[in-house]
């Protein structure tokens, strides 16, 4: 697959995030991608690999409760069918005065058009706070 169609997916992906368009988000993943998120499973429950679809299942809760919620790329760096992915998240949560601020490091793997894989390195310390959660 090309560089090219490879960073149209992960935009395509970007762009789906920040209109909430669900169904977008799980067509552009094949039917056994994972999303793999950073951090120590014993701690974080979010952390470790789950299947894509299980993901966005278990993130649904966190995010759709936001006012909004906007990814900013900082960069794309894509060889192949690989594609590195900063993005700068701020949200806004549903009580007065609830931000969410975070940046994020996504490794994207797509093969025929469909994304196959995510890594995702995140900081839980912020989404814990937006939460007002403590680790």
């Amino acid at each position: 697959m090309t560089a090219e169609k490879t960073r149209s997916v992960i935009q395509q992906w970007v762009d789906a995030l920040n209109t909430a368009d669900h169904t977008t988000l799980f067509a552009l993943a094949a039917p056994d991608a994972t999303h793999w998120i950073s951090g120590l499973e014993e701690k974080i429950p979010y952390a470790g690999s789950l299947p894509y679809a299980e993901r966005l299942k278990q993130m649904a809760p966190i995010f759709g409760q936001m006012k909004s919620m906007k990814v900013k790329v900082l960069g794309l760096t894509v060889e192949g069918d690989t594609g590195v992915l900063e993005v700068e998240s701020r949200g806004e949560g549903p009580n007065e005065g609830q931000v969410y601020e975070n940046n994020v490091m996504m490794k994207f793997v797509v093969k025929e058009e469909k994304i196959q894989s995510i890594r995702e390195y995140v900081d839980f310390l912020a989404l814990f706070k937006y939460l007002g959660k403590e680790l």
